[in-house]
């Protein structure tokens, strides 16, 4: 049981719609006002387009919608099987779906690295110095494949044993806030230890992705690119020049490592 059950199918929609734009925007404010606030910790001294900001908000609006409209047959119907409950139940299904997501995107966001999908990786890719809004501004095939990794995955998971609702919200909200949050221009993770970063990468991890377009294909960590040799061997180095201050001045900087 969830508290959706009892909604029509236009009422489900609009709850999941003004609960994803809550968890979105609270998100993208956390990184526009960091980026402002902690500009000693800044990633990239290089500016944005003026356009960009437009760019992403538009594409970010068409996600939300997009969003809502997928996951309503998911949560209204019952597509996703709840009625597990408890502390243990919130762990292990947050844990089974952050797991699964990390796997399904890796070899998603890998898939449209390849030459004939990259046309629908593009757009993301137009963000070359990421912002608060970047995180969810793709194309609308794009869209659909990160959407699938949300609603899927867990529908997946519940045809073998019930998930519980608490864990399946709660990971939505920390995929939103690393997604969109972590897109800011701004490093505010000062932990580069590489036993560490297993789970949680820091954010200028992903930036460097965006910078240099190859390699960095995982998610919120690691282990996926340490397992297909997909690092960056200075990504750590740079870290370390971000967090003493040390803005990276150019969108091709190297650390030692790689030059």
């Amino acid at each position: 049981m969830t508290p959706l059950d009892s909604l029509p199918l236009l009422g489900v929609w609009l709850a999941t719609f003004l609960f994803a734009a809550a968890v979105s925007l609270f998100s993208s404010g956390f990184a526009v006002f960091f980026e402002r606030v902690a500009t000693r910790f800044r990633i990239f001294d290089v500016e944005v387009p003026a356009d960009q900001l437009r760019h992403e908000r538009r594409a970010y609006l068409r996600f939300l919608l997009l969003l809502a409209t997928c996951a309503t047959p998911f949560l209204g119907l019952g597509w996703i099987r709840f009625g597990a409950e408890g502390p243990l139940a919130i762990a292990w299904t947050f844990a089974a779906i952050w797991t699964g997501f990390e796997i399904y995107y890796y070899a998603l966001h890998r898939g449209l690295h390849t030459k004939p999908l990259y046309r629908f990786h593009a757009y993301h890719h137009e963000s070359r110095v990421t912002t608060g809004w970047t995180g969810q501004s793709l194309s609308f095939v794009e869209a659909l494949g990160w959407i699938a990794g949300l609603l899927v995955i867990p529908a997946l998971l519940g045809l073998l044993t019930p998930l519980c609702w608490e864990g399946f919200l709660l990971y939505f909200v920390a995929n939103t806030f690393v997604n969109v949050a972590g897109h800011a221009n701004v490093e505010l993770n000062p932990i580069s230890a590489r036993s560490a970063t297993w789970l949680a990468h820091p954010w200028l991890y992903h930036s460097l992705h965006h910078a240099r377009f190859r390699n960095h294909y995982s998610f919120a960590s690691t282990f996926m690119d340490r397992l297909f040799g997909t690092e960056w061997k200075d990504w750590r180095e740079l870290h370390g020049r971000v967090m003493a201050g040390d803005a990276l001045p150019i969108l091709n900087e190297r650390g030692a490592s790689e030059r």
